[in-house]
């Protein structure tokens, strides 16, 4: 009889849909498949939630012997009241000073309000047919904003409304506010979309009227831009501007250019400004002959515009262009917020890992503060950067950070923030924040985010389904994790003045946890998997040919300690059966085309386990892509003395180690 060992095959969000017979989340918003203690099961137990917790946060202040209205510090000294948040440097390192004169270290969590869209899920699918995932909707009459639009469905509202009753706008916001004060917040960061709670926040805007590019990048070079984003800054800060809880302004969120964008540039339509500005630039630097020889091309400036395929630039060229147009950006914005509002702070964009970090430097030399967005309980991409920033002596902001758990049928996220359990995720958050607090640069954190995702996803076909929350989607807050976020809120402030040492995990890679990997790797031998070997959800659609799950060599290690082959796992044949036939999909990227699959894939035998030798390899392309599909068996039959498989995945250019990933392991015995 054959049996065969699917490793890798439905993702988890392919496994929550896989039967419409049944709901996928109760009328809580709760998963089904699985039970844990304490899940909701009527209204009266989300009542007496409220009773019990309510008489531990009521009085929930800040200490007027302590700290002013807004969470300055009364102990740390006086400085000049402007009436307005604004920084200083102390003693060498970086602080913002309170409307009231006194030294703040920001400690905030995103998202507070219930009603941020990324709480809801949609009714229907792209197609447009009804989901049947849902037990039962809220009731309209009793919650208004239980159904967003007519389009979405937000449970955390539905069970507001039953925990607080009709005012539970007001109630939660009530709540919500003395949590945070008594956890040891003193902001709600970003991500409020107009609604304030207050406590000092970041206004965050998106450009909604100009002109963009691809992957919803501005078209910084286009000739309406200054005044279109003109319009929107001036409503902004008529709305904001004599708020005194308004920290700062920021504008776009994870926007900045990529390499990428450059090359694909050189594809776009003529019309296009920024086009125009990257030819220009090349003949500028060139002379237009040399420059359209980049091209392939010898009709100068017009058939550069009118070439519509993607050349590979020089990298010297496509760095020098991305700072030039960072700075042209952030020159105009930055002017405009000025204009309209010179006595408050502006952070610019948040950044993340991806973007150049060329448009990074340059925004620094416009912004008060560099925002950063990082999930990575190593934070190696934010330390990267921080050379040039001590350079330009500016501080850093971090916006997004979160630790997550792949419990409650919700996912994990990457593996350097998905972690073990909820006190796991309290370590993980003391960890992060108080070794980065101990920089003189750092002013402060935005945790990401108050409340879970929706099981259900806050978007379709892939968006986000994370346990990113302080609080679930019944509105209870994770006591385990809350408990080890209080010790380090209340230590932050002096991490940074740097009165106390900052709280170091010895070994972070122990409370680091997937258990949806842990399951795909269940038929492979224990341990015998390379922590390197981490999986990947993203782009599925976009560059796998719709492969929600795969498994690749985690490129945030990789800078730390390269390592050139990473073990996927050894399987054991059993004591009384032999190996037969091995498939796995593999996808390989576009840029790698000509090179051999066999110095990126291995598949290796062994009679004891121990001692292990190479064995032949057929690939059979499937499809062109971003990232070419091809399916991968073994090309000999298996000898009968081979007891143990061992599966590698290779890295022979280390820096570009998610360029080859592996999915749908079938191992036939």
């Amino acid at each position: 009889m054959k049996n065969h060992l699917i490793i890798i095959g439905l993702s988890a969000v392919s496994i929550l849909f896989a039967s419409t017979a049944e709901p996928a989340v109760d009328r809580y918003g709760q998963y089904t498949g699985k039970e844990w203690p304490g899940k909701v099961t009527s209204d009266d137990q989300l009542r007496a939630d409220a009773a019990k917790e309510w008489p531990r946060i009521r009085d929930a202040k800040f200490d007027p012997a302590k700290f002013d209205r807004f969470g300055g510090r009364l102990d740390a000294g006086k400085f000049e009241a402007t009436g307005r948040f604004r920084l200083q440097k102390i003693d060498g390192r970086h602080w913002l000073i309170t409307p009231e004169g006194h030294r703040y270290f920001l400690i905030g969590c995103d998202a507070v309000g219930y009603r941020e869209g990324g709480y809801s899920t949609p009714l229907k699918n792209p197609d447009g047919s009804r989901r049947s995932g849902f037990a039962e909707l809220p009731d309209i009459k009793l919650v208004p904003d239980g159904l967003p639009g007519g389009k979405k469905v937000n449970f955390l509202a539905a069970n507001l409304a039953k925990k607080y009753g009709p005012s539970y706008y007001e109630k939660s916001k009530e709540v919500n506010r003395k949590r945070l004060i008594s956890w040891g917040f003193n902001s709600t960061a970003k991500w409020g979309w107009g609604e304030t709670f207050d406590l000092p926040y970041v206004e965050d805007w998106t450009f909604r009227t100009v002109k963009l590019l691809p992957r919803r990048r501005i078209d910084v070079y286009d000739p309406g831009f200054a005044a279109a984003a003109e319009k929107e800054v001036a409503a902004l800060v008529a709305r904001r501007k004599d708020d005194p809880m308004l920290i700062a302004y920021a504008s776009e969120n994870e926007n900045g250019w990529e390499y990428r964008d450059v090359r694909e540039l050189t594809a776009a339509a003529p019309t296009v400004a920024s086009k125009q500005a990257l030819v220009d630039f090349l003949i500028r630097r060139h002379g237009e002959a040399k420059a359209a020889a980049q091209f392939r091309l010898s009709g100068g400036r017009k058939a550069m515009l009118e070439n519509r395929k993607i050349v590979n630039l020089n990298q010297k060229d496509i760095s020098d262009f991305i700072t030039e147009s960072s700075r042209y950006y952030h020159r105009i914005v930055r002017g405009l917020f000025r204009k309209y509002d010179p006595d408050h702070l502006w952070f610019g964009a948040s950044h993340c890992r991806g973007q150049a970090d060329e448009w990074i430097y340059a925004a620094a030399e416009f912004t008060d503060v560099v925002m950063l967005n990082e999930y990575d309980i190593y934070a190696l991409w934010t330390a990267r950067l921080m050379p040039e920033l001590r350079k330009q002596d500016k501080p850093f902001f971090i916006t997004e950070f979160s630790f997550v758990c792949d419990q409650r049928g919700l996912r994990p996220y990457n593996s350097v923030n998905t972690v073990r359990d909820q006190q796991a995720r309290g370590l993980g958050y003391r960890h992060y924040t108080e070794q980065l607090a101990a920089d003189p640069l750092c002013i402060g954190f935005g945790y990401f985010i108050f409340f879970d995702q929706p099981v259900m996803m806050r978007s379709l076909p892939m968006g986000e389904s994370f346990n990113f929350g302080l609080v679930d989607g019944t509105d209870r807050p994770y006591e385990e994790m809350i408990t080890e976020v209080k010790r380090s809120n209340s230590r932050l402030e002096a991490v940074h003045a740097g009165k106390i040492k900052p709280f170091r995990l010895k070994n972070p890679d122990k409370i680091l946890f997937s258990r949806t990997q842990q399951k795909l790797l269940a038929d492979f031998l224990p341990s015998s998997c390379s922590t390197y070997i981490v999986q990947d959800t993203s782009n599925a659609t976009e560059y796998f040919s719709g492969c929600e799950l795969r498994l690749k060599i985690d490129e945030r290690r990789q800078e730390a300690r390269p390592q050139t082959q990473c073990p996927v796992g050894t399987a054991y044949a059993g004591d009384n059966s032999r190996f037969g036939s091995v498939k796995a999909d593999c996808y390989f990227w576009k840029n790698h085309r000509g090179k051999e699959l066999n110095r990126y894939y291995a598949l290796e035998g062994s009679a004891d386990g121990r001692h292990f030798s190479p064995l032949p390899l057929r690939f059979e392309l499937v499809r062109r892509a971003e990232f070419d599909h091809y399916v991968m068996r073994n090309a000999e039959p298996i000898p009968a003395e081979i007891r143990y498989l061992r599966l590698v995945l290779k890295a022979p250019v280390p820096n570009q180690s998610w360029s080859n990933q592996i999915a749908g392991i079938e191992i036939e015995r």
